[in-house]
């Protein structure tokens, strides 16, 4: 994929000197390169149009989250700075969409990670709380349209934990990450939050099963923790209440969008074949198994808030 348009599109957002351009991989949706020039390195990514309909709309709710930030009292937890092109944080180039923001670089290990990172979480949402997003993704965390894309055959393995989710029918929703994943911290010279483009309203129970399904499992009480004093108290208590059911939605979505895309020629995880999608599907109903009724969780979330 690398050639000349690369080094060009970056000119775009005013940057040259390009000592070097590698493409990074451990991405699933959006194709990203790592640029390594004399000012510096910085982030290109060009957009999945399969999976981000509106481009302006990520965009523009991006800017309001930077924006949000730039005008907080917030002093250790940061989002990117996306450069911009004419006054647009994105160009359109041979129908593709690309942005350029500044590189965080994972700089240290903390003695305390795991319970910044849930702080970091907790902070981003607690930040972004006042602020109107749209939606960049239609019903995006929507268990029912996955649910109903299964094979025959896979739905029986679900159909269970469809009713512990009407739980949330009575939850309120606020401005949330959507994909809270561990990978998406960087500790460097602020605690920084990364992969912004899901930013929108949802469930905060959402944002904290995500974490914890992708942190160790020593790691729960701390990030746990973390999480309740950077939302700092504004949750309601239904939300509270919804945040173990969370862990168990977001593990199960998860696994019926992987099971979906083994079968699907348009995959939403476009660095995954159809195998890899099955495996990986089979690897989250293992941990669904591990967190299912588990008391030692719930006890560790009342704990906390």
């Amino acid at each position: 994929m690398l050639n000349i348009n690369i080094y060009e599109i970056s000119d775009f957002f005013g940057i040259n000197n390009i000592l070097k351009i590698s493409e990074i991989n451990t991405g699933h949706i959006n194709k990203t390169y790592l640029v390594d020039c004399r000012a510096g390195k910085y982030i290109l990514q060009s957009l999945n149009r399969n999976v981000f309909k509106n481009p302006d709309t990520v965009m523009n709710n991006i800017e309001r989250i930077e924006k949000a930030f730039s005008e907080s009292d917030e002093k250790t937890i940061a989002v990117p700075h996306y450069l911009t092109a004419d006054g647009k944080s994105f160009v359109e180039v041979g129908g593709e969409v690309w942005r350029l923001y500044e590189y965080t670089e994972q700089s240290y290990v903390s003695e305390n990670q795991a319970y910044m990172t849930g702080y970091a979480f907790g902070r981003y949402i607690n930040t972004i709380n006042n602020i109107s997003l749209n939606d960049t993704i239609e019903d995006f965390h929507n268990f029912n349209r996955y649910y109903n894309k299964l094979p025959s055959d896979m739905k029986e393995t679900f159909s269970g934990l469809r009713e512990q989710f009407e739980i949330f029918a009575d939850v309120p929703k606020r401005n949330v990450h959507n994909d809270a994943k561990t990978d998406n911290i960087i500790f460097g010279n602020k605690i920084t939050v990364i992969d912004l483009d899901t930013s929108m309203n949802g469930f905060v129970a959402i944002d904290y099963g995500d974490m914890i399904r992708s942190s160790r499992i020593e790691d729960i009480s701390e990030i746990t923790k973390g999480f309740a004093d950077g939302l700092d108290g504004i949750l309601t208590r239904e939300e509270i209440n919804s945040l173990y059911y969370g862990i168990l939605y977001v593990i199960s979505e998860l696994a019926v969008r992987y099971i979906i895309d083994s079968v699907s020629e348009k995959r939403y995880f476009i660095t995954k074949t159809p195998l890899q999608c099955r495996k990986r599907a089979y690897d989250l109903l293992e941990q669904l198994d591990f967190f299912r009724n588990n008391s030692d969780i719930k006890n560790i979330i009342l704990k906390a808030f």
